[in-house]
């Protein structure tokens, strides 16, 4: 029996994912009302923006709204780096992960919010490198990007375990930070290169009733991965990228978009399931391994992309 119905937006290290193929004529049937919940300045959820910009989710059918919340434990967020403040020593470096993470021992370091992804994966990479994240670090929720990043300037902490933009527009922008690890580049535990980060979560009885929406859904965000993936596309993305991404500096957006862009894909592995249940269970969340039908509507989900 399936306990919970998602429609998961698997974001490798970056993005969106969605699980499914339409394969119903959105074309002829009038335009359903749907609210998405996203985080706002978030590269983690550039496909929704691009699917409206874009039109995507009007060319099926569906009148879209993205409603913007607040980063916090309620949220989960796609780990793509950690980064730590220049002047700190890491020996290490050349040794790459577990060993660099060692050097992070006596700092401060920072996160989303409790119980937010980079709460619970920071303290497994921790745990990985041999350190004790109760007594060898100072872990510190920073919240968002601007306090995140006035942190960091500040010294309040040290070190960041996050998404970005806060990797880039502090590495690059501000130049307060360095790189320790970066996930979308093959660096830290195998894990976490096929791993269920982010999702698009609907309640089953939703699903049960509005099958045909799903459907619809899934094929916007599907033709929105196409259009991402396309390289001839890409000045377009970086437009769409400055309308949504305001305050940020537009130099900063196009390395962004080029080491993430190719991690956004639509298809949900077991790998994956598997994976975030195990750090999961890690964390104490769960009790029991996920299973992938469990959590997976495999009436909606791709096996396959492009």
């Amino acid at each position: 029996m399936r306990t919970h119905a998602h429609l998961w937006f698997l974001g490798l290290l970056t993005g969106l994912v969605l699980l499914g193929v339409a394969t119903i004529p959105a074309a002829a049937q009038p335009r359903t009302p749907v609210k998405i919940a996203v985080l706002q300045a978030a590269f983690v959820y550039f496909t929704p923006y691009v699917a409206e910009a874009k039109g995507f989710f009007a060319k099926h059918g569906l009148d879209a709204q993205l409603v913007y919340f607040r980063s916090g434990g309620e949220t989960t967020t796609a780990v793509v780096a950690g980064i730590v403040r220049k002047e700190v020593d890491l020996p290490n470096a050349g040794r790459g992960y577990p060993a660099v993470i060692r050097d992070l021992k006596g700092l401060k370091l920072g996160m989303t919010g409790r119980g937010a992804s980079t709460d619970f994966t920071l303290r497994f990479l921790l745990k990985e490198a041999g350190l004790d994240p109760d007594k060898d670090v100072t872990i510190i929720a920073t919240g968002g990007v601007p306090t995140t990043l006035a942190a960091l300037q500040k010294g309040d902490i040290q070190g960041f375990l996050g998404f970005e933009p806060i990797q880039s527009q502090a590495i690059y922008g501000f130049q307060v930070a360095k790189p320790v690890l970066d996930i979308r580049k093959g660096e830290g535990p195998r894990m976490l290169r096929d791993y269920a980060y982010n999702s698009m979560v609907a309640r089953e009885d939703y699903l049960a009733a509005h099958p045909d929406v799903a459907r619809r859904m899934v094929e916007a965000v599907v033709d929105t991965q196409r259009f991402l993936q396309d390289p001839k596309n890409f000045e377009e993305t970086v437009k769409i990228a400055e309308k949504y991404f305001e305050g940020i500096d537009p130099r900063l957006l196009r390395p962004i978009l080029q080491d993430s862009i190719k991690a956004y894909q639509p298809v949900i592995t077991r790998q994956a399931v598997a994976n975030i249940g195990e750090m999961l269970a890690g964390a104490g969340l769960i009790k029991r391994p996920l299973v992938f039908e469990d959590v997976v509507d495999t009436r909606f989900a791709p096996t396959k992309f492009p």
